[in-house]
């Protein structure tokens, strides 16, 4: 068993800057018992004594979706969505912003937890309410640099579809797989 303690903010920086040997071969075996008084020491603790990749990741995925949704839990739309237009669009003929080629936007909102379109934000939303960037998450570093690069541009996927991608991890097959994604949405989109 590993034993750490985080009291402070510096010890909380240090921690993250191990987390990549902690999440390494070396410590497969390895429970980890990690205390502070911060609410992500204990998101960590959970995601490395989670030993199963594909959960780990899932665990961390439905995480920093938590997060996002708990900084915007006040407001409920946050695009000023008003007869499926959002902030930008109120002057002109287009409908549904950003979300427009996406195949889950309804008028409901959106029909899956998409970490990289909850991330998304136009400058018109940006001016108007504080936004989480990318690297406001922290622990989006449990992943490795290629399932973040992939976080980063997987838009208009379902959730699925998202975790699949980041269980794989490879840049190849997800370029492969995005670009196969857009032909068929193009070609469904066309009718």
């Amino acid at each position: 068993m590993i034993n750490i303690r985080v009291n402070n903010k510096k010890e909380l920086e240090k921690l993250y800057k191990k987390i990549f040997i902690y999440k390494s071969v070396v410590f497969i075996f390895c429970k980890f018992n990690i205390r502070g008084k911060y609410e992500e020491v204990k998101i960590i603790n959970n995601a490395l004594n989670i030993k199963s990749r594909r959960k780990r990741i899932k665990y961390i995925y439905d995480k920093a979706c938590e997060m996002v949704d708990y900084n915007f839990k006040d407001i409920k739309n946050p695009c000023g969505f008003k007869c499926n237009k959002c902030y930008t669009q109120y002057k002109t003929n287009k409908y549904n912003g950003c979300c427009r080629l996406c195949r889950f936007q309804s008028d409901k909102g959106c029909l899956t937890k998409n970490l990289t379109c909850k991330l998304f934000y136009c400058t018109e939303v940006r001016k108007r309410h504080k936004v989480i960037e990318f690297d406001d998450l922290k622990i989006l570093k449990l992943l490795s640099i290629r399932q973040r690069i992939i976080l980063k541009h997987d838009y208009f996927s379902s959730e699925k579809e998202v975790l699949s991608d980041l269980y794989f991890s490879s840049l190849i097959l997800f370029s492969i797989r995005l670009i196969i994604r857009m032909i068929i949405y193009l070609f469904r989109y066309k009718k």
